[in-house]
């Protein structure tokens, strides 16, 4: 998984499938759908991880005002689109590189 395939798969006008958890998650902390396009498409690949097998990526960049965040984009694997954004998070612990 390469960060340029995630942004290629977005500024194609793909689908990258926000599952029910990342709507709950991002309204709870503040986020837009704009926040989460704004990270991807000016983010790095920070961390690669699996979880219940299955492989995502962190991405560390900024929301629209230029706050540092976290979105969690992994495979979709309901083959509706090819990713899906598993959730995103303001980077509070010391294991991202800006923390606020």
């Amino acid at each position: 998984m390469e960060i340029k395939e995630i942004k290629k798969a977005l500024l194609r006008g793909d689908s990258i499938r926000l599952t029910n958890h990342t709507l709950r998650r991002i309204a709870k902390r503040g986020y837009t759908k704009t926040d989460l396009i704004s990270c991807i498409l000016n983010g790095e690949i920070t961390r690669l991880q699996t979880y219940r097998n299955r492989l995502s990526a962190l991405i560390e960049g900024v929301d629209k005002d230029g706050l540092p965040m976290v979105v969690v984009v992994g495979y979709d694997f309901t083959k509706k689109t090819k990713f899906a954004i598993v959730t995103a998070l303001p980077p509070i612990e010391e294991k991202f590189k800006r923390v606020i």
